[in-house]
């Protein structure tokens, strides 16, 4: 690592005029016109150069700087999104930002105004241990909505204390899936903030979920409408998942009908769209049921013969619990939970 950075060291005399400018070409955002007065490694460059999706207090977007040919080059770590809005500023001590934006508003007048697809989980009643929602939207979304825009109320409309993770905004790459995460403080048992507060459901109870129409898209534009989705607490989940309590209904050789695994219980919905698979053999993933079933559909007919469902620990259920271990284990428990130190099981099947 001393190496490369060692490598990065660029010492250039001082510019003796500011005629930076910023364009996007190729991907990669470029700053023409500026030479470091001292010794720069590459790690230093966010510190004078940043894009972001959203306003000065979102995160800047993950990439990587050079500087090539005397211009500072940032390339993003994934490729950039037709309708988001990317903010890039250049900006030193002393001096005023040079700001540009990019992309968003040129294809404002065409997009249909962004709303919410859908929540999960599907179903209404959750557990009081409950780990995360899942938010989907119709089009890339802004970053820094969330504290301002996302409400959670009781049963008479009144807001609750903030019951989700408050470092930061969680989502995917494609700005349309936001993850809330609840405080998992308040979840397990024997943390400071579950016996002071207690769980953010309590069993019985009734919920809801507010996203205010003020929560902008990425070119700045309001929801279509304010979305509202209501829950009632009930049980909490304290169970392992235990694939033994699956039911594996295999199809027929020589036809396409799918494979289902009826899981007996709600799963985390993004995770079992991925942590589960076919052996050697390709297809179109669904999770269906309100979580409770997962359907494969194979590219190509079944062949006769015995198949394999491998699966990766990483699954979870609604509340966190895995194959190897709860999310809110009792730390009193005497024997402890038996340790997995595999990353993935496997069901066998038979194809007839």
């Amino acid at each position: 690592m001393a190496l490369l950075r060692a490598a990065l060291v660029i010492s250039l005399l001082a510019l003796p005029s500011l005629a930076q400018t910023i364009e996007l070409r190729d991907g990669a955002f470029r700053v023409s016109g500026w030479k470091p007065d001292r010794p720069v490694v590459a790690e230093d460059f966010s510190s004078v150069f940043t894009v972001r999706t959203g306003d000065s207090g979102s995160p800047a977007i993950l990439g990587s700087y050079s500087m090539e040919g005397g211009v500072l080059v940032f390339r993003p770590r994934f490729p950039l999104m037709e309708g988001v809005r990317y903010r890039a500023v250049f900006h030193r001590d002393g001096v005023a930002p040079i700001e540009t934006v990019f992309g968003g508003k040129k294809d404002a007048g065409n997009t249909p105004a962004a709303h919410v697809v859908r929540v999960y989980p599907s179903r209404d009643v959750l557990p009081s241990n409950q780990l995360k929602l899942y938010v989907h939207f119709s089009v890339p979304m802004s970053y820094g909505e969330v504290s301002r825009h996302v409400h959670w109320l009781d049963k008479d409309g009144k807001p609750l204390d903030w019951p989700f993770l408050v470092s930061g905004e969680l989502w995917d790459t494609g700005q349309q899936r936001l993850t809330l995460f609840f405080e998992p403080g308040r979840i397990k048992r024997g943390v400071a903030l579950n016996e002071l507060m207690g769980p953010p459901l309590r069993e019985g109870e009734e919920y809801t979920l507010v996203i205010d129409r003020e929560f902008r898209d990425s070119r700045s534009s309001p929801l279509e409408e304010t979305f509202r989705r209501t829950f009632r607490g009930g049980p909490a989940d304290r169970t392992r998942i235990d694939p033994k309590q699956w039911a594996v209904t295999a199809p027929r050789a020589g036809t396409t009908d799918p494979l289902t695994v009826d899981f007996g219980e709600p799963m985390d919905f993004a995770l079992a769209e991925h942590t589960l698979s076919v052996t050697g053999i390709s297809g179109v993933v669904s999770v269906e049921r309100n979580e409770t079933r997962w359907v494969f559909k194979p590219n190509q007919a079944w062949r006769a013969g015995n198949h394999e469902l491998t699966v990766d620990l990483a699954l979870e259920d609604i509340a966190g619990n895995r194959i190897d271990r709860l999310f809110d284990a009792d730390v009193t428990e005497t024997p402890p939970q038996p340790e997995i130190t595999a990353e993935t099981i496997s069901i066998p099947f038979q194809i007839n």
